[in-house]
């Protein structure tokens, strides 16, 4: 709590974590696999060699210590953007109404029943999501 003008008010502090998105592009097909195995137990897969997470500060710069260290620097290229969300990323073809599910305001999913968000999750990754 913070005193002001002897009125308590509480502060609220921001969510810490943002959303991220990762790009890469690798040219040797053992560091490919390497990469991409990393990215799928640390982010969620959007394409083959496209990944987003939510993560602090402390968690994405622990990932990308993990991605410099499966890399070549003057060979393969990893990008990394800032996002407000999932729901800003624009989607077309075969992923995008996989894509829609529970952030890209897919008008079935709004109001949905809780295993909803399960299904959406193992059609996407086909596998139970934990």
């Amino acid at each position: 709590m913070e005193h002001c003008s002897g009125r308590r008010r509480s502060v609220r502090t921001a969510d810490p974590t943002v959303w991220y998105l990762i790009a890469y592009a690798v040219r040797d097909a053992k560091r490919l696999r390497k990469v991409h195995y990393y990215l799928r137990k640390q982010a969620l897969a959007v394409q083959k060699s496209v990944f987003i997470i939510h993560a602090d500060l402390e968690t994405l710069a622990a990932v990308q210590d993990g991605l410099r260290r499966r890399v070549v620097e003057r060979d393969d290229d990893l990008r990394l953007y800032a996002i407000p969300g999932p729901a800003s990323l624009w989607a077309a073809g075969q992923q995008a109404r996989r894509l829609a599910g529970p952030y890209g305001g897919d008008t079935d999913t709004q109001g949905a029943r809780p295993g909803r968000l399960r299904r959406w999750f193992k059609g996407l990754f086909a596998q139970e999501a934990a």
